[in-house]
């Protein structure tokens, strides 16, 4: 029984990366720049509209998980500057790696295979606040100023803009715009895992003994930060479940992104993210299980998603 779950949440997952690898390898050629920016711009923020607007969710919750990611995003930093300190490697090439997780392009298809509509809902609320940070602090970093201006460029902000009034005000919205917003979020998530695998595909490892420390102090670090977020914060059940996983995923593509432009050591954070995914695909059955290990203890938060929903 517990075989049969794990293949029905991993095998899609790996089904649809291994797709974007074949394209990535093959003739036939995904053009990932236009599949990144239709992810960003519109898919991204109609999927945080209409799954926070539609599943009614609280404020209450909508802060919890927010809070969630922002801890673990803190005690990540403070244990990556740590390492990054004692190992001698570049603060600012490594840093954000080490940061921000790939809750977006594997983690959220993980989540949702894994919890249902449930991890649908949590793990929108965690991943916006995540995807924040990385195009406002990440990119600030890679840039060598703060540059949050590029914050106010990005639609997920306004789309949490409108979600916070949606919620707080008790607006209707049409259903017109809900179903709209429903389709565009949909090809989010196929969207994002066959650019994850195009984009291992094009990647290249630099200095694998580097990429491998890094990799390794990712998926240690999300896991630490995971544990403390939900200690802290005493989340039980799935949404515990839904960090612990969140947490725990790869560095995220876009940190070569944003290394690429500013030509900071992109070769090398390149090799990061490929072997910090490697990494983590070879780890995902038992990071999966401990995520359901996790969510099978009695939830406080899953008392407030009850009453949200009513």
């Amino acid at each position: 029984m517990l075989l049969l779950q794990m293949t029905n949440i991993l095998g899609p997952i790996i089904a649809i990366t291994a797709i974007g690898y074949m394209f990535g390898r093959s003739s036939i050629r995904l053009h990932t720049e236009t599949l990144s920016v239709l992810i960003v711009l519109v898919a991204t923020p109609a999927l945080i509209f209409s799954t926070l607007t539609s599943l009614e969710v609280s404020l209450e919750v909508l802060g919890i998980m927010a809070g969630a990611a922002a801890l673990c995003m803190a005690v990540s930093a403070g244990l990556a500057a740590l390492v990054l300190t004692c190992t001698g490697r570049s603060i600012r090439s490594f840093l954000p790696p080490l940061i921000f997780p790939n809750s977006g392009n594997m983690g959220l298809p993980l989540v949702i295979l894994a919890f249902g509509e449930q991890g649908a809902l949590l793990g929108v609320a965690y991943f916006f606040v995540v995807a924040l940070a990385q195009h406002s602090i990440g990119f600030s970093i890679y840039a060598g100023s703060v540059r949050l201006r590029v914050l106010l460029r990005q639609p997920l902000f306004y789309a949490l803009i409108a979600v916070l009034l949606v919620i707080g005000f008790s607006i209707p919205v049409p259903q017109v715009v809900l179903t709209t917003t429903q389709m565009l979020g949909g090809m989010m998530i196929p969207a994002m895992l066959l650019l994850l695998g195009t984009s291992l595909a094009s990647l290249k490892v630099a200095d694998l003994a580097p990429a491998l420390i890094v990799a390794t102090g990712r998926l240690l670090i999300g896991v630490v930060s995971a544990v403390v977020a939900i200690m802290l914060l005493d989340l039980r059940g799935v949404p515990a479940g839904v960090v612990f996983l969140l947490a725990t995923m790869p560095a995220a593509i876009v940190n070569y992104i944003f290394a690429e432009r500013f030509q900071f050591n992109p070769e090398q954070v390149a090799g990061t993210v490929v072997v910090s995914t490697v990494l983590t695909f070879v780890c995902l059955p038992t990071l999966v299980w401990a995520a359901l290990a996790i969510s099978k203890s009695e939830a406080p938060l899953s008392a407030l998603l009850t009453r949200s929903g009513t």
